[in-house]
């Protein structure tokens, strides 16, 4: 009769300290990141900021006046992008279309000036006025997509996608 060896034992390998604590940090980022987004509903809590030339009157926030800049950034450069960026996207999805540029080379034609004014009806709204460099002009409204956030300005650009507003309403027998 003959015998069979028996099969070898591998070693174990042992997974480096530090290979866990990098798992263990991810995991919690993604729990964090999580646990935010249910928090604020998925909302925005801050505003982006850009560098770009750009005077602006009235009474603007840095925060609003860095949205303009990024806004003009992305416009001048056709970055559809940033444009998405600086969109009001939290109660409507919305795309950005051609006509999104209609200002394109208005935007790259020099320094621009913007002027704020607030909405005396609705301190989470202001009318932005865009004088292009070359003449041009071009008025968008802004305002908070969080209400839960003093620091969540959007501005209300782009084409809605879908149905938006209530549901139509249905006759009554």
């Amino acid at each position: 009769m003959r015998s069979t060896p028996a099969p070898r034992a591998r070693p174990q390998r042992r997974v480096p300290a530090w290979v866990i604590a990098l798992s263990g940090l991810v995991v919690l980022a993604i729990g964090g990141y999580l646990a935010w987004g249910l928090i604020t509903g998925g909302l925005p809590t801050s505003v982006p900021s850009c560098s770009w030339p750009l005077r602006v009157r009235g009474p603007a926030t840095s925060e609003q006046s860095g949205l303009i800049r990024c806004y003009l950034r992305a416009l001048a450069s056709r970055d559809s992008g940033g444009l998405l960026a600086v969109a009001d996207t939290a109660n409507t999805p919305i795309r950005i279309t051609s006509a999104a540029f209609a200002h394109a080379s208005d935007a790259g034609a020099g320094t621009a000036t913007a002027t704020v004014v607030p909405n005396p009806d609705d301190d989470a709204n202001v009318l932005v006025t865009i004088a292009f460099a070359d003449g041009a002009r071009q008025s968008v409204s802004m305002d908070l997509a969080n209400p839960e956030s003093g620091h969540s300005w959007r501005l209300l650009i782009g084409t809605p996608v879908g149905p938006s507003g209530p549901p139509p309403a249905k006759r009554s027998p």
